[in-house]
């Protein structure tokens, strides 16, 4: 019999739950392996905000591209490094650093290469998407905005009606947008595992990442979409927090212009990510670990010995 929608949905808050208890148990190593991979970024990101000013707009311009170029395999290495700690974590491993982060360059330059491809794809699927869902949308306001135009005499009721109508609209086309956005990158994040915690050929890898992502899609999608809103509403608070309280002191020192507060200010938001990512990672790892051993059969070989276990202890209390 096929899961039902509270079936799916009570798997997969226990699974976010499971992922929050190993990142509670295991919180100093995932920060640690955060700070590894955000450090440089945020050092780079300070230094060049600090210096601005003496770079002139032509360098700028042309660091920024660099550092652009750059980003991909630095963020390719950060997420590989706390997808190998989530997985020493759900093994009941110590996170060893010197195990998390060792990602060798041919590993990230494959990886590299799956993320641009499969990030065209996402782009493509979202835009597709956003038309199907979020065009209706559009019509419906459209139509709500000309009905508050032109009936500009009518009731004060119907014009709140109109209104609310109309704010509402706005709300379901943004949140659409960003529940479509946070599938997309949390499917990256699970499509990324068999190249970052596993040691398979490319081509290998390559069938394994599109066989799970296929493999339960409905369930897929859904714990996507709520592991991101979980993130991202956490992680909007924890981000501000950070973002907001370290650089505040420089800030009423220096002031809002200062080159320096402003490039704390910047390595203070990066740093925050330390926080934020690793649960996020945590629950893709989880949820990847689960649908591959159930693809794999190694569930059911599970369920069959529980079942003879049973069989057998109530032969014997007979």
């Amino acid at each position: 019999m096929k899961p039902n929608i509270a079936a799916r949905l009570h798997a997969i808050l226990d699974l976010l739950d499971e992922g929050f208890a190993l990142y509670r148990r295991s919180f100093t190593g995932f920060v640690l392996v955060g700070l590894a991979g955000l450090t440089p970024i945020a050092i780079a990101t300070g230094l060049l905000i600090a210096n601005a000013e003496r770079l002139g707009p032509g360098w700028f311009i042309v660091i920024i591209l660099v550092g652009l170029v750059l980003m991909l395999p630095m963020l390719i290495y950060l997420i590989g490094g706390l997808s190998r700690a989530a997985n020493a974590a759900i093994e009941g491993r110590a996170i060893d650093l010197r195990e998390t982060l060792a990602l060798y360059p041919s590993v990230v330059a494959k990886a590299g290469c799956f993320t641009v491809t499969y990030g065209i794809l996402m782009q493509v699927v979202s835009s597709l998407l956003s038309i199907v869902c979020i065009c209706p949308i559009y019509v419906f306001l459209g139509i709500s905005l000309t009905a508050l135009v032109a009936a500009p005499d009518s009731s004060g009721v119907v014009q709140a009606i109109l209104l609310i109508v109309i704010g509402l609209l706005f709300m379901g086309m943004y949140l659409l947008g960003f529940i479509i956005g946070g599938i997309g990158y949390s499917s990256l994040l699970y499509a990324l595992q068999p190249w970052l915690i596993e040691r398979l050929r490319f081509g290998e890898a390559m069938e394994r990442s599109f066989d799970l992502i296929r493999f339960r899609l409905r369930t897929n999608l859904l714990a996507w979409g709520l592991s991101a809103l979980l993130v991202f509403a956490v992680g909007i608070s924890v981000s501000l927090a950070v973002g907001v309280l370290i650089p505040l002191p420089a800030f009423l020192l220096l002031g809002e212009e200062s080159s320096f507060a402003q490039a704390i200010a910047g390595v203070a938001w990066l740093l925050g990510l330390a926080l934020v990512l690793p649960p996020w990672l945590i629950s893709m790892t989880l949820l990847y670990r689960r649908n591959l051993a159930a693809r794999s059969g190694a569930d059911l070989a599970r369920r069959v010995e529980a079942w003879r276990e049973k069989q057998e202890l109530r032969t014997d209390s007979r």
